[in-house]
Order: structure tokens, then sequence, then C-alpha cells
């Protein structure tokens, strides 16, 4: 009789700790998600607020559009020196921008995209933001635009003014 009950603690303290180390690798496994993706949490706002940085400067006439297709990412303030103290990964931004014409008379549509340099582009994990904006354009800027033929004698307003 007392050979059975020493068998059936042992299962009992084996099936426990079974149990145990279980719980603790799914523990563990959903810690290491959550900081995942906080940490890609952390570089999406990243991208957001560098986006917007470069929109607000190149809105208020800080810099013009060959500072951003020239690829310099500090070309006002320390953002820098900000993700390279913090978070430890430098500098790794790549920085584009395009620009659009519109049917608005002096307003374009610009588009800053910031993606992670140091990511491939087709990895789950790849950081890229777009962020687009009517903007009015220093006139350095409104002549980039190559003069197109079929614009010649173009009214968007007399278009407006038509009945349909």
């Amino acid at each position: 009789m007392m050979r059975q009950r020493h068998g059936g603690i042992l299962f009992e303290v084996m099936l426990s700790l079974a149990l145990f180390v279980g719980a603790a690798a799914v523990t563990i496994g959903t810690a290491r998600n959550v900081m995942t993706a906080l940490e890609r949490s952390s570089r999406e706002q990243q991208a957001v607020d560098l986006a917007r940085s470069r929109m607000a400067e190149l809105e208020a006439g800080l810099i013009n559009l060959n500072d951003l297709r020239d690829g310099a990412r500090s070309a006002i303030g320390s953002f820098e020196g900000f993700l390279g103290d913090e978070f430890g990964r430098g500098d790794d931004w790549t920085v584009e921008v395009s620009t659009e014409r519109t049917e608005y008379t002096g307003l374009t549509l610009v588009a800053i995209t910031v993606r992670d340099a140091g990511a491939d582009e087709d990895s789950p994990g790849a950081v890229r933001f777009t962020l687009r904006q009517l903007l009015r354009l220093g006139d350095e800027d409104a002549l980039e635009f190559e003069d197109d033929e079929l614009f010649d004698g173009f009214d968007p307003g007399a278009m407006r003014d038509e009945p349909r």
C-alpha cells in the first residue's frame, strides 16, 4: 500500500513541474512578443515624427526640396542625436520626397516617405511611413516642374465655371 502512494506523489510532482515549465514558456514567449511590438511601435512613431518634422521644415521654408532629395537628414534640429543616444541604433532612416502637380493653383502635393534603412523593404518588420500634404512651395521649388505642352493654355478655373 505504501509503495503505490509514493508513486502517486512522484507523478503529481512531475505533473506540476511540467505544468509550471509550460506556463513559464508561454509567459516568456508572450513577453518577447510584447517587447517586439513595443519596439516596432516606437520605430513607427520615430518615422512619423521625422516625416512631420521634415514637412514642417519644408512648409516653413527652412529647407527646400533639394535638401530632401540630396539625402540631407539633419537639416534642422537634433533628431539624429536623439536616435543615437536613446535608442542606440544611430541614424538609419532614409528620407525620400516626391512632388506632384495638383489642380489647385500654387499648391503642390508633397509626399515624404521615411523608411528604416537597416531593414529589408519586404521584411515584415520593416518600418515605412509616407506623409502627403498640399504645400505652397517657395519660388525655387516651384521652378523645378518641367513645362508640359499639355498644360499650355489650360485654365482649371474655366472648367469649374462651365455648366454640366
